[in-house]
């Protein structure tokens, strides 16, 4: 999901503390927060997107997609951040997407003018400083340094241009960081495509569905999370349903694994499914939930990898395609759904957004799996992709 396209973004950044670890509670006390008296003119969609913070400098980074910034705040006194410079990315693309920093170095992904052309990843110092700046892919939504600061990871998302006639292909760019990063030439860079999986036999949960799109074009890496040990790669390809794995020695995708659904008429899986009940109304339904995560992070206990994620969920909605639908717009198969025209009640799954794209199993135009985006959940997963706490 690209960040300028986010349904909402604020302003503020709020500085939380914890209170004592008390059993299986933990109580935050909010102490600051950026401005301190927040202008009304001046919150906006996108206006604050992506924090990272540098321990060295005390200095947080904030993504202001409005603006095509990142804005450099002083958190030394947290109940009082301050603004203490800008970095202004327009003069390397359209604007900027992510920010990553590690030991004063800080890394921007910075989007191109014409969005499905390739971008750029951009280095700076902590006081804002350009070091340098080389070519990525189309689209990088997400920047993450290995742990061992050897590497700069790059998730292009490749997203199509509204029209869906143009379609680049998605991909993860690795960029060396460690070096003297005034020398770094694009042809430092390596790109781990997907295109060795065009034709591939996937499962079928992965989501290729783009229209005329092969794999490459349609995997459209959102967010990446790396093992400690900083050899492998974990890429969510959220609308595509999908874990990737990219093996960070070879720089290639070694792997594609389908994240499956959520059963919510299961006991315990039960989700509110309207907003015009005026009520919370949280039941079983006959719905497969996409777990489609957005943030994954990666954490190792016992020797093993795990991978935790946020079931966030989304659908492709672009002028020359869309996939998504409300509940009440699906012809539902009658043998499937004998109570079809109680279920598309409002009150029920009618105002549910679902997909066009899935769910017609045997291809007779009806509907016979009802699909939602996201699993209303955080999920563990192992290094394989198998579910492990939900």
């Amino acid at each position: 999901m690209r960040l300028g396209r986010r349904s909402s973004a604020c302003l503020l950044l709020t500085a939380l503390i914890a209170a004592p670890f008390t059993g299986a509670s933990v109580q935050l006390t909010k102490i600051g927060s950026y401005p301190a008296t927040p202008d009304p003119n001046n919150f906006d969609e996108s206006a604050a997107e992506v924090v990272t913070y540098d321990a060295g400098s005390q200095r947080a980074f904030v993504v202001n997609a409005q603006a095509a910034t990142v804005d450099i705040l002083d958190l030394s006194d947290p109940t009082d951040p301050m603004l203490v410079d800008v970095i202004d990315v327009t003069g390397l693309g359209g604007g900027v997407n992510s920010v990553a920093v590690r030991e004063g170095l800080v890394a921007v992904a910075v989007e191109n003018d014409d969005a499905q052309m390739p971008g750029k990843v951009a280095f700076y110092d902590v006081d804002g400083n350009f070091i340098n700046a080389v070519t990525v892919g189309a689209l990088p939504d997400m920047v993450a340094f290995t742990p061992n600061g050897r590497f700069v990871l790059v998730a292009n998302e490749g997203e199509p241009d509204d029209n869906y006639t143009v379609d680049p292909e998605g991909s993860v760019a690795i960029v060396p960081a460690n070096g003297n990063l005034t020398k770094l030439t694009d042809a430092d860079v390596r790109i781990a495509g997907f295109g060795a999986f065009n034709g591939a036999t996937l499962d079928p949960s992965v989501r290729i569905f783009g229209p005329g799109a092969t794999v490459a074009q349609d995997l459209e890496p959102e967010y990446i999370a790396v093992d400690p040990k900083g050899k492998k790669a974990f890429v969510i390809c959220q609308e595509n349903n999908a874990l990737l794995e990219i093996d960070v020695k070879s720089k290639s995708l070694a792997a594609i694994t389908a994240l499956g659904t959520k059963d919510h008429s299961l006991p315990g899986n039960g989700i509110d499914a309207s907003n015009r009940d005026g009520a919370i109304n949280i039941a079983k339904w006959p719905v497969q939930g996409f777990y489609m995560p957005d943030a994954i992070a990666a954490y190792k206990y016992r020797g093993k990898t795990y991978i935790v994620s946020a079931n966030e969920g989304d659908s492709r909605d672009y002028d020359g395609y869309s996939e998504e639908e409300r509940g009440d717009d699906l012809t539902l198969d009658p043998t499937a759904f004998p109570d079809a025209a109680t279920l598309q009640l409002e009150e029920n799954l009618g105002r549910l957004k679902t997909t066009s794209a899935n769910g017609d199993t045997d291809g007779d135009g009806d509907f016979d799996v009802f699909y939602s985006y996201g699993a209303r959940s955080f999920s563990i997963w192992s290094a394989r992709g198998d579910l492990v706490y939900d």
